[in-house]
């Protein structure tokens, strides 16, 4: 009977050590800063676009499955005369969790200057998950901005990110509580063998 209860607790035991083990934990996400290049531009026409002031080093934390974090990425701003369509390619760059890039594709803001001003910058191609190792995956998305006004000369917009975590990593250390259970456990298990075999010698 008494080695019954033994092997339970040891199963108990080993369950919350697996269990401890499968937990996502905090996961510290790092700004590198954005790249970005500018094509298809009207003549008379300039479009200026810099990441947003605070992207580069700017950390955050994700905890669980599901948990987000959304911030300013890029900031444009349209002048001159005429109609403007051109496209942006841009990548938001971290250096962690791990060394990496979500590259984007934005375009189709259209104006007309100086008139009847209005403009709409969507997002072409996201960049889609990346798997940041230990079977880990986050998600990065950006979203564009629509501006209008009457008898203005420009058009300014600030473009969103957002990065999810989508996919908890399967490995983790386990936590000093569960090791020090663990180590209490196996200390019984001998106590209890050494009684045994004491009584079994007397």
């Amino acid at each position: 009977m008494q080695r019954n209860y033994i092997i339970r607790f040891a199963q108990l035991v080993a369950a919350a050590v697996i269990a401890t083990a499968a937990q996502a934990g905090p996961i510290n996400f790092t700004i590198e800063g954005a790249d970005v290049s500018v094509s298809g531009i009207s003549a008379g026409t300039t479009v200026s676009v810099a990441a947003s002031p605070g992207l580069a080093g700017k950390a955050f934390t994700l905890n669980n499955v599901g948990d987000s974090s959304t911030f300013n990425f890029l900031d444009v701003s349209v002048s001159g005369f005429g109609a403007v369509a051109g496209l942006i390619d841009a990548s938001l760059n971290f250096t962690a969790p791990v060394t990496t890039s979500a590259n984007g594709v934005l375009g189709g803001f259209a104006v007309i200057l100086g008139w009847a001003s209005g403009g709409v910058l969507t997002v072409l191609n996201q960049p889609g998950p990346i798997a940041f190792g230990d079977g880990g995956v986050f998600g990065v998305d950006f979203f564009g901005f629509s501006d209008a006004c009457l008898n203005c000369t420009s058009l300014s917009g600030t473009v969103t990110a957002k990065v999810s975590l989508l996919k908890a990593p399967t490995t983790s250390v386990p936590e000093p509580a569960t090791l020090s259970l663990l180590g209490a456990g196996l200390v019984a298990i001998g106590l209890t063998r050494r009684r045994r075999n004491q009584k079994l010698a007397a």
